[in-house]
């Protein structure tokens, strides 16, 4: 059973084909799909989808890139949310101090905000970090047992050990396929697999082999292949236990199982 530990299938650019997608990635061997929210008013869709689709599993969460429409009422019914509709985590929310143009200290607070609606009620988070993996670290020191997953993790090697020391998951997608990547490969190369996720965070970042198309599930095939050959293990070894760490962290997949 292979999951993707980061898509947004809700995406308009998914409208017009979206059983399709579907349809090739079950044909592939993916099983289940975590569907990540960005905004508020994408959760209503997330919503009709994962419940269209059992084995797509909900998130809701503010990300950074939209930081400037986000306000306070969005985490008051981010609250609501979690209560009626049980995700199986909270996000995607992080920080991102590569788009300068982003409000750092609102970021800051909406970033917090949602750390502590997790703690609250005992999800894990899916976090998105770009250049800023310190303040994402000191974030979750500050709160006991929370646990979650770093989508398409771009830290060092020493911040990696610290997450993981941490509770937190690290994931990879198709990045890793470019031979220009060296950091990050090498990163997959050395962590332990008992860590890791993979991931296509469809529709962005394709692989090698789709470059510069719109990413689907079903491409998570060369992520894996990509792992296999960079930490010289079997394919079987590689999607067994990236399934069985990303059923640890979200609880919910079980039920679907």
């Amino acid at each position: 059973m292979i999951i993707d530990s980061h898509c947004h299938i809700d995406f308009p650019v998914f409208d017009h084909d979206r059983q399709q997608v579907l349809d090739r990635a079950l044909q592939n061997g993916i099983q289940n799909i975590i569907v990540p929210g960005v905004s508020a008013e994408t959760w209503p869709r997330i919503k009709e989808i994962c419940t269209q689709y059992k084995y797509l599993h909900a998130c809701y969460g503010l990300h950074p890139y939209h930081i400037d429409q986000h306000t306070p009422a969005d985490l008051l019914l981010l609250e609501q949310w979690v209560t009626s509709e049980n995700p199986v985590a909270i996000g995607e929310c992080g920080l991102d101090y590569f788009l300068k143009d982003l409000d750092k200290t609102k970021q800051l607070d909406f970033f917090h905000a949602q750390l502590d609606i997790a703690v609250t009620h005992h999800l894990p988070v899916v976090i998105h970090s770009r250049k800023a993996t310190e303040d994402i670290i000191k974030g979750i020191k500050q709160r006991t047992g929370l646990q979650g997953m770093i989508h398409s993790y771009s830290g060092s090697y020493e911040q990696a050990i610290q997450l993981i020391d941490l509770g937190f998951y690290l994931s990879f997608g198709g990045a890793i396929t470019y031979n220009r990547a060296t950091r990050i490969r090498e990163l997959v190369r050395k962590l332990p697999l008992n860590a890791l996720l993979i991931e296509t965070d469809s529709p962005d970042q394709s692989d090698l082999k789709h470059h510069k198309q719109r990413n689907e599930p079903a491409y998570i095939k060369s992520v894996i292949k990509t792992m296999t050959e960079l930490r010289s293990e079997k394919m079987e070894i590689i999607i067994n236990q990236t399934s069985r760490n990303c059923m640890s962290l979200f609880s919910g997949i079980n039920d679907s199982i």
